[in-house]
């Protein structure tokens, strides 16, 4: 080997050595912090009514009896804001159709129950149902009419029926009895 050659190969063996003392000494430092106690928790969607049973009853109606602006406090007891609406089923269990005579009037309160004065929100006009839609519609998603609550609200709501003069001499002696369901879902993420 020539003078050069060995000068090349002594310069060649000590970078090779030298580059893997550095890799070796060239040392890393590392850390890691955890963040911990990620906690994810679901909503509640609860509407409760007050009274639960029985808002508008009356026994031994006669043409022209009311039974007077009854209240009905819808709440939303859960956690979420929420949107409702009211539907109804009625029975002719006895085929008089009592319900076809009745009028069912539902209006926000107003001053209170008993002066029956809010706004309007179903009948008079409309017929009393077997079924049916009375207040929005329950369908998923914002409807006209739908009732909205924020967390911890509530409203009042006046229910008044009527046998109007004009009532059918064949509904004497017939009943039906209704039930309103009041039907909420979501707002949010929900257009």
């Amino acid at each position: 080997m020539t003078h050069l050659s060995r000068i090349l190969f002594v310069l060649l063996v000590v970078g090779v050595v030298a580059a893997s003392l550095g890799v070796a000494s060239n040392a890393i430092w590392t850390d890691s912090e955890p963040v911990d106690a990620n906690v994810f928790s679901t909503g509640t969607l609860d509407i409760s009514t007050d009274p639960t049973a029985a808002v508008v009853t009356y026994d031994d109606m006669a043409p022209g009896d009311s039974t007077g602006g009854q209240s009905l406090t819808v709440s939303n007891d859960g956690s979420l804001d929420l949107r409702y609406a009211v539907t109804m089923t009625a029975d002719n269990t006895d085929l008089k159709d009592l319900y076809a005579e009745l009028d069912l009037t539902i209006r926000e309160e107003g001053t209170d129950c008993s002066t029956f004065d809010g706004t309007v929100l179903y009948g008079p006009a409309s017929p009393f149902l077997l079924s049916g839609n009375l207040i929005g519609d329950p369908t998923q998603g914002a409807d006209t009419d739908d009732r909205t609550l924020a967390t911890s609200a509530s409203e009042v709501l006046c229910f008044k029926v009527d046998l109007p003069l004009g009532a059918l001499n064949d509904v004497q002696d017939a009943s039906t009895t209704a039930v309103f369901t009041f039907e909420a879902e979501q707002t949010d993420n929900n257009p």
